[in-house]
């Protein structure tokens, strides 16, 4: 066991998920924008 936690590089899975959680929160906001953009569409 100490064998496989001794093989993962832990900053490289620290970045791993840093960057997936930007790609997630990016994505998150680009739909929002979207929706506020139809929204104001509408409304005018």
């Amino acid at each position: 066991m100490a064998d496989i936690f001794a093989a993962v590089d832990l900053s490289t899975v620290a970045t791993f998920i840093g960057a997936t959680g930007v790609a997630i929160v990016g994505i998150t906001m680009a739909l929002k924008g979207i929706q506020l953009a139809k929204r104001a569409v509408r409304a005018a």
